[in-house]
């Protein structure tokens, strides 16, 4: 472990000899003359046990790296204002304040499950006069989507209408109700009662305005009560289903206001709302999904487009906050590069929390009085954890003693 390190620490070594990166907006450490502050000796970039009293290079034309007084806290890093320039070292202010809860997350078009209707036959029979031939069509409410032959709907008719030639109206009521069982509406038993000739066939219509999005029939085939003839759902309105991050989902609820955009309708922007958010986190993406309404009376979206979603959750409590780019994660730990000062730096161990916009919230291991690290942290934080690692192994080596 202690070779690796000391690897990332000659890379530390090298990269102070690289061209400087341009300026940042935030602000570098005042950098110290090399009068104010003296080496107490340089050592060598590969093997921290060679040391120099004065400046040189080792074997592969690296530079020693210096050592000053006053680093004897374990993992403190001390460069020169030189190499705070050319590794590009820009720091920014820890501030509190209110957190902009942010999200943005990537989202599909879909159907309203909610708005579904189901077509379903009442009596057994046999598709005919089918008007609607593949899923996909649309349909207008009212309109004829197939009828069906049924024997049982015909003999039921017939006895009805023996039951008015008999003049027994409880038997006619109980008939006319069992034509209703079966799907004959009130204008076709009204015909009846007035002479009107028995009809076969039961016509099925449009419920809704909107498209076919499953059609279980086909002209001349059986249908029965129990199986679902066709499934409509209505197109003056759709849903974003959206991905959120699980860990910013928690700033979401039912009723927020979001802005969607498409790639296939640049240059515009559609306000929303959050339906719901299901109970449940997708175990692969750690995501929450998100449902959102798109109100659709012209017919302009579609099922399937791909939409980008941005939640207005509002700002949270005051907060401790740093910008985003300061926090190296890890799969064990959270952490960030604190400057201590003439041209000091320590890596500290900090608990991360909500995300918004480019900043993130600390809520344990830093006071707010810190600047951090935003660019360089990197290599910084190799020669910390070295120094950090160096610093245990002298101390169980001594105890070892």
């Amino acid at each position: 472990m202690i070779v690796r390190k000391v690897l990332f620490s000659s890379v530390l070594a090298l990269a102070a000899t690289t061209t400087a990166c341009g300026p940042g907006q935030q602000s570098a450490p005042t950098p110290v003359t090399q009068e104010a502050r003296k080496p107490l000796y340089y050592r060598s970039p590969m093997d921290p046990g060679i040391t120099s009293d004065v400046p040189r290079k080792d074997s592969m034309n690296m530079d020693y790296i210096p050592v000053y007084a006053g680093t004897n806290e374990s993992g403190v890093v001390a460069l020169s204002g030189a190499m705070v320039n050319k590794l590009g070292v820009r720091t920014a202010p820890v501030r509190r304040g209110a957190l902009a809860a942010e999200v943005r997350a990537v989202g599909l078009t879909a159907y309203d499950e909610r708005g579904r209707v189901d077509v379903r036959v009442r009596t057994e029979g046999y598709v005919e006069r089918l008007a609607v031939r593949a899923a996909g069509e649309t349909v207008r409410r009212g309109q004829l989507l197939f009828a069906a032959y049924s024997p049982r709907l015909a003999a039921a008719q017939r006895e009805f209408k023996a039951a008015l030639a008999m003049g027994d109206g409880s038997l006619v009521e109980s008939a006319a109700a069992r034509l209703h069982a079966l799907g004959l509406g009130d204008a076709a038993i009204k015909a009846l009662r007035e002479g009107g000739v028995p009809a076969e066939r039961v016509s099925y219509f449009a419920p809704i305005d909107g498209v076919v999005v499953d059609l279980g029939v086909r002209d001349g085939g059986f249908v029965e009560p129990g199986v679902s003839a066709m499934m409509l759902a209505p197109l003056d309105r759709l849903w974003v289903i959206a991905e959120l991050p699980e860990s910013q989902a928690s700033a979401v609820t039912a009723g927020f206001a979001a802005i969607v955009t498409f790639g296939a309708l640049p240059g515009q922007q559609y306000e929303v709302r959050v339906l719901e958010l299901l109970p449940a986190v997708n175990a692969e993406t750690r995501t929450v999904q998100a449902r959102l309404t798109l109100p659709n009376p012209g017919r302009r979206f579609a099922a399937g487009m791909v939409a980008n979603v941005t939640l207005a959750a509002g700002t949270g409590a005051d907060s401790l906050l740093m910008p985003l780019a300061a926090l190296i994660r890890t799969e064990k730990s959270e952490r960030v590069i604190v400057s201590l000062g003439e041209g000091l730096f320590i890596a500290r161990e900090v608990v991360a929390g909500r995300q918004g916009g480019d900043e993130v919230e600390i809520l344990r291991g830093l006071e707010g009085n810190e600047q951090v690290v935003v660019s360089g942290q990197f290599m910084i934080d190799s020669e910390s954890q070295l120094r950090s690692g160096l610093a245990r192994f002298d101390g169980d080596a001594g105890e070892a003693q």
